[in-house]
């Protein structure tokens, strides 16, 4: 019985790793949801199968990891350069990947080691929002500032797109 278990979990999780990368936490929580789904809350050894669940998934992760299916490393890189190539900033780029679980030493040294020009990153956002700023017109430059903080751009990155702009 728990072979076969075993065997659903990590076809459930080569699905879903077949379909994009994914981070472990973020392999480990959808795929309790899909199995805590179909059992019942009302069976008495609800709370039981939850925790010998939770086991089973979790040694289905690391088989995953020991396979190198599972690089959280690796979709950090991918997860920053992908949302940098969108236009959002270090600040925004490090809250998302704190909420997707994972470790936040880890994203901050690979944000602080990747090789995007930030500054250069957050002008051509500024210049795509707001075409031109008139150094005259307080309003549509604070409104450029607020957009920039918005996208999670931090204050040098901020300085160096409006110097850019003079």
């Amino acid at each position: 019985m728990d072979k076969k278990l075993n065997k659903s979990i990590l076809n459930k999780a080569v699905q879903l790793l077949a379909q994009r990368d994914h981070s472990s936490y973020e392999l480990t929580q959808k795929i309790t949801f899909f199995f805590a789904k179909k059992q019942l809350s009302l069976d008495e050894g609800y709370h039981e199968q939850l925790t010998k669940l939770k086991a089973e998934i979790q040694n289905v992760i690391e088989y995953c990891i020991n396979q190198k299916w599972i690089n959280d490393e690796q979709y950090i890189e991918k997860y920053i350069v992908m949302r940098a190539n969108k236009g959002y900033g270090k600040y925004k780029i490090a809250m998302e990947l704190k909420q997707r679980g994972l470790p936040t030493d880890l994203s901050q040294q690979l944000l602080q080691m990747s090789d995007i020009n930030w500054g250069n990153l957050a002008h051509a956002q500024l210049i795509k929002k707001l075409k031109q700023i008139k150094q005259k017109n307080n309003d549509k430059k604070q409104k450029g500032i607020q957009f920039l903080i918005a996208r999670g751009y931090t204050h040098d990155d901020i300085k160096t797109a409006h110097n850019l702009l003079t």
